[in-house]
């Protein structure tokens, strides 16, 4: 095992509060170090609140243009080029990562990325993903690894695959039937004009504009 490295403030995970904290205490002088398995910031600008709201988003303006009439302002026949939307969205997720990179170079927290365990008290084994191992100990640990999409005890529901919002939002086309549970937000049940029934048909969105806004 390689030797431990020391540091006063050691935080696994780096979602809302792991980030946070490691930024205030870096700048207050702290020797801090953030684990992060995979995705920078959290779950929130990368596969959750973020890409789901510039999403929404996308599809409250489809919805504006397409009842636009009602307001006096009138178009032709509207389409939705789904590549476009999730280039957008994509555009969004990249600067919010850029941005957290800044903040941690600024702060002088520093961002280890890799798998996380712990093997002693205030101890952290850490499987570089680039390769090679970390011993990490920290005078104070923190602990920031957040949630996880879970699919209900439903039976023959696991064995059908299902798409939990990280497999929707990463989505990139084909063919075939989407069950969809109806969301609260009235603007995600416009989403795109699709999700107004409960199951429904679609195309492969992914090459094709998709009609009917």
């Amino acid at each position: 095992m390689p030797q431990p490295e020391r540091y006063e403030i050691l935080i696994l995970g780096s979602g809302e509060g792991g980030k946070l904290l490691a930024w205030e205490l870096a700048r207050a002088g702290r020797r801090t170090a953030v684990v992060e398995r995979r995705w920078i910031g959290g779950s929130c600008p990368n596969i959750a609140c973020l890409p789901t709201k510039n999403e929404i988003w996308s599809a409250k303006v489809a919805h504006h243009v397409r009842h636009g009439a009602q307001f006096g302002a009138m178009t032709g026949p509207v389409v939705i080029d789904m590549p476009t939307v999730r280039r957008r969205k994509r555009a969004m997720v990249d600067a919010q990562i850029a941005a957290h990179l800044q903040n941690y170079k600024a702060s002088g927290a520093e961002l280890i990325m890799g798998s996380g365990r712990f093997v002693a008290p205030k101890t952290l084994e850490v499987c570089l993903n680039d390769g090679g191992t970390r011993v990490l100990t920290g005078e104070k640990v923190f602990l920031n690894i957040g949630t996880h999409a879970t699919i209900p005890n439903v039976p023959g529901l696991e064995a059908a695959r299902p798409l939990t919002h990280v497999e929707a939002l990463g989505r990139r086309g084909g063919s075939g039937h989407l069950l969809h549970q109806q969301a609260r937000t009235p603007a995600t049940r416009r989403s795109f004009g699709r999700t107004r029934s409960v199951a429904f048909r679609f195309t492969d969105v992914g090459t094709a504009p998709v009609p009917g806004v």
